[in-house]
């Protein structure tokens, strides 16, 4: 039996209040999917569950001068096809279709799956690649932080006690010349991936790369920046250079160290890297110039 007391505030300020007042024996609960799983198996034992099921205001999706805002209450399936009405999440598009099934689609938040940090996320690895941003309110004010500083470990996160996330933040590109894409390895349809890579170029007039980000899912505590391979990539001709895409490859694949666990042994693991980063890399590049 799971004894705590429910909360259901109506405001964020309301919410902020509650979890100030409780601290670290409060927990936030939005969708559920997460957290009942946590809750069943005594990982977790809060005194309050908070729910922002009835807080107004995290639903939203809306396009601004900042880029595209995303409430941390929007859930999964409501996100399948936002590449075709804002064209810059276009990759997490891609992976929305590809996660969990129809049922848990329905009720997981994004904000709810952002929070959980859970290493093979490919949602957090494909929003660091899109270089996002999160929004934390708490009852002394407001604070952003960047995906990339946000998930800290596995299952962590920078989010102090009395933080409610509350939106995220997905900054604007020129689709003329920059895009971003996923890829990632199952082994059954539905499950996190063994690896994941998301990808990011932006180029010039002459097919040169202006700038790039690539990172790898599930081969650490955390999304991985291959920072060698961005390097490698930068200021050089990458259009039609297979070479280029090639070394990034094998640059990320060699800075991974993942550990080997049921799904794969750790060789597979930096063997898949290699390949998904040179996937990802492609399709970026197609979708820059296409």
């Amino acid at each position: 039996m799971i004894d705590c007391q429910y909360l259901e505030p109506t405001t964020v300020s309301e919410a902020c209040t509650l979890l100030a007042e409780h601290g670290d024996d409060a927990k936030v609960v939005a969708g559920g999917q997460s957290m009942a799983i946590l809750l069943r198996n005594g990982l977790i034992q809060p005194s309050h569950l908070i729910s922002i099921q009835h807080v107004s205001g995290l639903e939203d999706i809306v396009a601004s001068d900042e880029g595209v805002k995303i409430g941390a209450k929007v859930t999964l399936d409501r996100l399948i096809g936002i590449g075709e009405t804002h064209p810059t999440l276009r990759a997490l598009d891609d992976v929305i279709n590809e996660l969990a099934d129809q049922q848990i689609r329905n009720f997981a938040t994004l904000g709810g799956a952002i929070c959980e940090a859970h290493p093979a996320s490919d949602i957090t690895v494909v929003l660091s690649t899109l270089n996002a941003s999160v929004k934390l309110a708490s009852a002394g004010g407001e604070r952003v932080v960047s995906m990339c500083d946000f998930v800290t470990g596995a299952f962590a996160t920078a989010a102090q006690s009395d933080e409610l996330l509350t939106e995220v933040v997905v900054p604007s590109f020129d689709l003329g010349s920059a895009a971003a894409a996923h890829r990632r390895f199952v082994l059954r349809a539905g499950d996190y991936p063994v690896v994941g890579v998301g990808a990011f170029v932006s180029l010039d007039g002459s097919g040169g790369c202006q700038d790039a980000r690539i990172v790898v899912g599930n081969c650490s505590s955390a999304p991985a920046h291959a920072q060698e391979a961005e390097t490698r990539l930068k200021g050089h001709s990458i259009v039609g250079n297979n070479g280029a895409i090639a070394e990034a490859g094998e640059l990320a694949a060699s800075h991974v160290a993942p550990s080997s666990d049921p799904m794969a042994p750790s060789e597979y693991k930096i063997d898949l890297v290699n390949v998904l980063t040179r996937e990802a890399l492609a399709e970026a590049v197609a979708r820059a110039t296409g």
